[in-house]
């Protein structure tokens, strides 16, 4: 009796442990309440970023804030992987953390992700799309299009990343609500600077031209 007692509890247990292992296992899709996790654990995600540039920036710690982006997007990337992201504000979460990538790639995936929650309803999210195409264009050399993308060297002049005159002003204000010159503006007015608008010149060296065709799909 005994011996098959205890046969029938390893078949319970054993039975448990493949249930609870294929539950974890289930995706967002099956698991509602795993994906409102993920999504909140997402907005959290990104409440870590933006305390980490609360600071000045010539007071920040770039290296340790450098450290905990590269943790965070390994994070994003893995909630991703999962197929977790069924929201509009999972999308606009994942791109604000690889906003603040390092590498051309990490931008497009953030144009690729403001522009899906922009599809998903969220037009607050164009920005976000206009800046991440920015800053991808200009980190594989080429001039910029909406002109969200300001810099300096060093402890030198603030500069702005050339821009591609071709692109119509526009759909810069579709996407961003400013002229070129306003963004210009709103750039010294939020950084505090005892600048005119002329005095915020091209950035060096110069970048390669972005002609349409530059985008597939989109300029």
């Amino acid at each position: 009796m005994k011996a098959v007692y205890f046969v029938m509890l390893i078949f319970v247990v054993t039975s448990c442990a493949h249930a609870s292992s294929s539950a974890s296992h289930l995706t967002c899709d099956q698991d509602p309440k795993r994906q409102k996790e993920l999504s909140a654990e997402l907005k959290t995600i990104v409440q870590q970023d933006q305390a980490d540039r609360t600071l000045p920036y010539d007071q920040t710690d770039w290296s340790k804030v450098s450290a905990r982006d590269l943790q965070r997007r390994l994070r994003v990337a893995a909630i991703f992987a999962e197929g977790c992201f069924k929201e509009a504000s999972d999308y606009a979460s994942a791109a604000l953390v690889y906003q603040h990538g390092t590498a051309a790639d990490h931008f497009y995936q953030t144009f690729l992700w403001a522009s899906r929650a922009v599809e998903l309803g969220d037009e607050s999210r164009r920005w976000l799309v206009a800046a991440g195409l920015d800053r991808y264009l200009v980190k594989l050399g080429r001039k910029q299009l909406f002109g969200t993308q300001f810099g300096r060297a060093g402890i030198g002049p603030w500069c702005i990343q050339p821009v591609e005159p071709t692109f119509p002003e526009k759909r810069r204000l579709e996407y961003i609500k400013k002229s070129l010159n306003e963004s210009i503006d709103q750039f010294i007015f939020g950084m505090k600077l005892n600048l005119k608008r002329e005095d915020i010149r091209d950035c060096e060296p110069k970048l390669s031209e972005s002609p349409r065709g530059s985008v597939p799909g989109f300029w």
